[in-house]
């Protein structure tokens, strides 16, 4: 089964491997900030082997404990999808230290402690994931799709989970 996958700015291994596993996500949640976490320590070996592209789609929700992670994500350059990368790795792991601060202080701190810029391509790239979200019936984040098959609120996938769902498409 070939799977389409649209929006691959942030995608990470063979875009030939048999498993594609997609996530909208945004930086002020905290769920999201767990399956980052998860899915960081999981699909590492399976990326290398080229046997899961891993796809991460930044869902500029309009709700307001999400809008400081969309304002994150205005300043990441999708050019350098490695960066972004360790970026949201930092982000989330320091979610409690930003993510409740006024819109002033997170724009400051994305400035002076990470050498961001606000990046206007980056606005269009998230128009077109919320449409795809939109199409895709997206709710909340977390929203995981492994090869189409989806797992959104009230389903949550640990880390094992997560393995097992991806081992028994191999």
């Amino acid at each position: 089964m070939t799977v389409t996958v649209e929006n691959t700015h942030l995608s990470y291994g063979s875009s030939d491997a048999p498993v594609k596993v997609e996530v909208f996500l945004n930086l002020a949640c905290p769920y999201c900030a767990t399956f980052f976490e998860n899915a960081d320590q999981t699909l590492k070996s399976y990326i290398q082997d080229g046997k899961v592209q891993y796809i991460i789609k930044h869902f500029d929700k309009p709700r307001e404990m999400l809008l400081y992670g969309t304002l994150a994500n205005c300043f990441f350059d999708y050019k350098d999808p490695e960066k972004i990368y360790e970026l949201m790795k930092d982000f989330f792991a320091k979610q409690s230290e930003w993510h409740e601060k006024d819109s002033d202080t997170i724009k400051k701190m994305l400035v002076e402690e990470y050498g961001l810029k606000e990046e206007p391509e980056t606005i269009d790239i998230g128009l077109q994931i919320v449409a795809e979200a939109v199409k895709r019936n997206v709710k909340m984040v977390p929203a995981v799709f492994i090869n189409e098959k989806e797992f959104q609120f009230p389903v949550e996938l640990d880390a094992k989970q997560l393995k097992d769902e991806v081992d028994q498409l191999l």
